[in-house]
């Protein structure tokens, strides 16, 4: 079992009892502790674990930065979990230029959904719908269609869902088309990997090329825009997609004892001798965070619950509560299946799991004196997956649904 996962990345699950107010305790004091430390000039002070540029520096993306807490606040505040209201119209229209002074992310960098322009640009038309905004958008994530890294972080399958999100909000049928174009795009450049005669993409990615896996920059986030888009593109499309990542999957899996976990990548050569993650970006948890939509069949029932036996065997993330690579990603892992399998008994396991990651919140507070205010890494996504199991449809936050 332990080629699956390495036990020193993970703690022993702190089981504690689930209440409906449990959770909304500590999704308001996470909440609270973010409204607390906002200021209008620097909006939100980086947390030494997202590591800033310059010392004193901020950041402003979906990801890390304050884009990412200025779009869970305000749904928490539509919610009505807030007793602190804050206006943050006035900095939302200044985030994409506060992105460029902090990030000063080079250009082929730039437009990415979760981390540049395309996820800001969107928040700030959602705030105010205007045509120049929607504009600019359409240009961003038209000028992102060919981005080398074929990936979802910095490339089209990334900027793709900013279009998907758009088409859902505006019905145009430009949003549409180009939904359309994205997918076809990448579907261009699909490959038959040599290693396992399975189709993949090859990732130009900070300097090298590879063959990645996983949600964060490889194949199963490439396959989530086809699902997520799939009310836009022909049906035979979207099962193409559907069906090579699971022979691909399949192909890739690391299997023992009713589990399986996968590699970042398929080079056999890179991954010697290695133990893969267990996270959302990496490994098994993300190929469920992105995959629950996949078609309701025998070998993909069978594939999502094992790797959702090995997230809750392998127990929460050591390195701490996020979403991306924490507790709180595989904490929506085990709520995604608890929603494919209508299954209570995933339901618990998630619930026990963002608890525990709540508690590190706790934990990180008090060691760094501050909170990390930030949806992807942060405790912010700790407070959406609370939010979600207390009964809320379990989406992918900003990615799901914006």
């Amino acid at each position: 079992m332990h080629r699956l996962f390495d036990p020193g990345r993970h703690e022993p699950i702190a089981h504690i009892e689930w209440s409906d107010t449990a959770a909304l305790d500590g999704i308001r004091h996470i909440a609270e502790q973010a409204c607390l430390a906002f200021s209008p000039g620097g909006l939100w002070p980086s947390h030494p674990l997202d590591g800033p540029v310059t010392p004193g520096s901020r950041k402003a993306a979906l990801y890390d930065g304050a884009g990412g807490v200025i779009w869970t606040l305000r749904h928490f505040a539509g919610f009505g979990l807030l007793d602190t209201r804050l206006d943050f119209s006035d900095a939302v229209t200044t985030l994409v230029a506060h992105h460029h002074e902090w990030a000063a992310p080079e250009d082929w960098q730039r437009p990415s959904f979760l981390l540049g322009e395309a996820g800001l640009l969107l928040l700030q038309w959602r705030c105010n719908p205007q045509a120049t905004l929607e504009g600019r958008l359409h240009d961003v994530i038209t000028r992102n269609l060919d981005h080398p890294s074929q990936e979802a972080l910095w490339g089209n399958p990334g900027t793709a869902i900013a279009a998907i999100h758009m088409v859902e909000a505006t019905g145009a049928s430009c949003w549409k088309q180009l939904v359309q174009e994205c997918v076809n795009r990448l579907e261009n450049s699909l490959e038959i990997d040599p290693e396992t005669s399975t189709p993949m993409w090859t990732q130009n990615l900070y300097g090298r090329r590879t063959r990645y896996l996983g949600a964060g920059h490889g194949m199963v986030g490439n396959t989530y825009l086809a699902l997520r888009g799939a009310a836009y593109l022909d049906p035979a499309q979207v099962q193409r997609f559907a069906d090579g990542c699971l022979a691909t999957l399949r192909a890739t899996a690391l299997s023992a004892d009713g589990c399986i976990n996968w590699h970042p990548m398929s080079d056999a050569a890179r991954v010697a001798n290695r133990v893969p993650p267990v996270q959302d970006c990496h490994g098994a948890a993300g190929v469920v965070n992105r995959l629950e939509s996949a078609p309701r069949i025998a070998e993909w029932d069978a594939l999502l619950a094992a790797a959702g036996e090995l997230v809750w065997r392998a127990g929460p993330l050591a390195k701490g509560p996020g979403l991306c690579h924490g507790t709180a990603g595989n904490a929506l892992a085990l709520l995604k299946l608890a929603n494919r399998f209508n299954d209570s008994l995933w339901l618990a396991r998630a619930r026990a799991m963002a608890l525990h990651a709540y508690s590190q919140v706790k934990r990180q507070h008090t060691q760094y004196g501050q909170g990390r205010h930030a949806l992807w890494t942060g405790d912010l996504g700790v407070a959406w997956v609370l939010w979600l199991c207390m009964g809320h449809n379990p989406t992918i936050p900003t990615m799901d649904f914006f």
